[in-house]
């Protein structure tokens, strides 16, 4: 006949999860409580076998208390099933005599394990209070160790595994006083621990061990223990002596530390995992409803370029960079602060008991400074960023999902809005993703229905003020927004990898239409086509330019290819390499954006590129700031002491062209000479001999 159980358990769908489970083992779950009066109620009524009961139930009794009374009024064994693994409610599980504490969640076999052992010494224990001779001779061959003792406290029998646990052999330990063969301590504190035998005959009840004991064997080595004590009774009601049970500890909890590493930790960076997350979130989440005016918040934290650094430089480089990025936050936050790795490259931070905004937004600020530093990986410096999502508790979430649901949100308008940067989750920012989401969708439909094109915007020589050559740039029309903002659409194409078809269609269609001016004998010395950081790291790269060329018939020496630094230093040593070919092929080679990156002074030296192009930003403050003036007379000065040449962008006013020109700057560009024209207005722009 299957065993009854009792399930006594407030959270319904937990229940019935934990009913189904026990029914598939093969036990019978006749009933199924979710408060103390219930519990005591059924138990008396279908008299189970065992009781499974959780910690925390509703009504004026919790599950400790209501196990003692079912303990008191039936002597029926119990289980504790929970979440919670303190002190105090350790302590307090105690007083119940329990047959089992299960931490949730645990697995199909930890539970019937549980529970079979369970069962097994509740019987047990009936048994040695009713024959404890006819016992002596089932132990022998049972898998627990077995030591019987007289009144006086001297050991009269040892079975064969509490020999093998001991070290000590049945004749040596028959006549010795039992704490002589039984030394046990405690794992922690080495303190040594009372024996539960004197409790157990003093008081002629069944007592336990308290977990962390460890026994001192013969030959002073010690195994972990656990083990119940109980007292022999004869007819009358005297304690005649007492038994106790014991078992080796050692590969369960082997076992169990390796399944809780396997349960709750990542094994790559050593992290809690998101299961462990979910927890420490559930439990701030109760202390909430407990204590209105605690305020906590969770950080959802996306690593910037990860996938491309991964790809590029291989999944070992990547693993590295993501123990060492573990490694940073764990640094940048306090000991009361859950830093988790959810997956890939995405963390996430539970920061406890914080003051307010403030103190998240500190703590962001914090991390995005310790990993704007580079990360050394086999001699390498890799650098890297994250996009930050901070959500905090007085939102009033009920549940987990809510959580990281908005802080992924909130960590996506971060990225959006141009990476390395954190954003706080507000109502009107989950209408913002769903408008940025929706704009992906009409950018993959523009690109397939070839609804993107191509402007050319002129660089013009400050010297003789001859249009050089145009910049490609791609433009987006869409048909209800009209013109929609490169800058609204770029960050889109790069994170979602759309900007590597974009990129290859502007590749061949600036080409395209540079051969054609040329068969038209309109004078442009290059195109100039920007290569994103995603494209630049394509394995195929060198022999696709090469095949597109051949394909329109344009000479190399008509492009020109920019390059931002960041795309470079993902792997500078092949960057170099791929740099190098496609210099040997007679392509010219800017260096995009100089001076916003993080270190292009110590990089500039290594590759061979022909053109420095001077970041708007700078120009932009060149009329207005000294400070402004000065770094592009430097930038400037270093392009003519390494033979390179300068192009400004955003040159906007007669001001900054006058200063462009008194530096010796040798290009410029902005809409001071001309917006990005169509080609049938670039062709107009060519036939003209001087600048207007």
């Amino acid at each position: 006949m299957a065993s009854k159980i009792l399930v006594v358990e407030d959270e319904s769908i937990v229940a019935q999860d934990i009913q189904e489970t026990l029914e598939d083992l093969g036990y019978d779950v006749p009933e199924i409580a979710d408060a103390g009066d219930l519990a005591i109620s059924l138990a008396g009524e279908i008299n189970p076998d065992l009781v499974l009961m959780d910690v925390r139930i509703i009504g004026e009794m919790d599950g400790i208390t209501t196990a003692q009374k079912i303990v008191n009024l039936f002597d029926i064994p119990i289980i504790f099933m929970t979440a919670h693994a303190d002190e105090e409610t350790l302590s307090r599980a105690k007083l119940a005599s329990p047959f089992g504490y299960i931490i949730k969640p645990f697995e199909e076999r930890e539970l019937r394990t549980t529970i079979e052992i369970a069962l097994y010494k509740y019987q047990m224990e009936k048994k040695l209070k009713e024959n404890a001779q006819w016992l002596a001779t089932v132990l022998k061959s049972i898998g627990d160790g077995v030591i019987s003792i007289d009144r006086e406290g001297f050991v009269t029998f040892i079975n064969p595994i509490a020999e093998k646990l001991t070290g000590w052999s049945m004749g040596e330990a028959t006549g010795y006083h039992y704490t002589q063969i039984f030394e046990i301590i405690d794992e922690t504190t080495r303190a040594p621990q009372e024996n539960p035998l004197i409790p157990a005959m003093e008081q002629k009840e069944v007592f336990t061990l308290p977990e962390h004991t460890l026994l001192i064997r013969k030959d002073r080595s010690e195994i972990p223990i656990a083990d119940s004590a109980a007292p022999t009774i004869d007819s009358k009601g005297n304690v005649t002596g007492g038994v106790l049970v014991f078992r080796d500890e050692t590969e369960r909890k082997l076992v169990e530390q390796k399944l809780r590493r396997q349960a709750f930790y990542d094994p790559l960076t050593n992290l809690p995992n998101r299961a462990w997350f979910t927890q420490r979130l559930l439990d701030a989440i109760a202390h909430i409803k407990r204590n209105p005016n605690y305020l906590f918040a969770v950080l959802f934290l996306d690593l910037d370029r990860f996938k491309t650094i991964n790809d590029s430089q291989g999944h070992t480089v990547g693993d590295r960079l993501l123990v060492a990025v573990a490694e940073r936050l764990s640094h940048s936050v306090r000991s009361i602060d859950t830093v988790v790795r959810l997956g890939g490259d995405e963390f996430a931070i539970l920061l406890e008991g914080i003051q307010d905004l403030d103190h998240a937004c500190e703590i962001s600020r914090r991390i995005q400074q310790t990993l704007q530093q580079p990360i050394r990986v086999d001699g390498a410096e890799i650098f890297t960023s994250a996009s930050i999502g901070i959500v905090l508790s007085s939102l009033g979430y009920e549940d987990v999902e809510g959580f990281l649901r908005d802080a992924d949100i909130a960590m996506y308008s971060a990225k959006a809005q141009g990476k390395g940067r954190y954003e706080v989750f507000d109502a009107q920012m989950r209408d913002r993703v769903i408008r940025l989401v929706k704009m992906e969708s009409e950018l993959r439909h523009a690109i397939e229905q070839q609804m993107l094109s191509v402007q050319y915007q002129p660089i013009i020589s400050l010297t003789t003020q001859e249009t050089m050559g145009f910049e490609a740039l791609v433009r987006w029309h869409h048909p209800e927004r009209g013109w929609i903002s490169p800058a609204e659409f770029i960050p889109i194409a790069e994170e979602t990898g759309l900007v590597i078809p974009i990129d290859w269609w502007v590749l061949q269609e600036a080409c395209r239409q540079m051969k054609e001016w040329q068969d038209r004998k309109l004078t442009s010395s290059f195109v100039s086509v920007n290569l994103s950081c995603r494209q630049f790291l394509q394995p195929n790269l060198v022999e696709q330019i090469e095949q597109t060329l051949k394909s329109v018939g344009l000479e190399a020496r008509s492009l020109k290819l920019e390059i931002t630094e960041s795309a470079i230093i993902e792997n500078p040593e092949s960057a170099a390499i791929t740099l190098s070919k496609l210099k040997k092929m007679g392509i010219g080679l800017s260096l995009d954006d100089f001076g916003t990156g993080y270190s292009s002074l110590s990089y500039l030296h290594r590759f061979p590129v022909d053109t420095i192009k001077i970041d708007r930003s700078f120009i932009d403050r060149i009329d207005k700031e000294d400070d402004g003036l000065e770094i592009v007379r430097t930038i400037v000065s270093l392009t003519q002491n390494l033979g390179l040449d300068a192009i400004a962008e955003g040159v906007e006013t007669s001001e900054q062209l006058n200063l462009l020109q008194q530096l010796k700057s040798n290009y410029g560009q902005g809409y001071f000479f001309a917006k990005p024209l169509t080609p049938i207005d670039a062709e107009k722009w060519l036939s003209l001999s001087v600048l207007n």
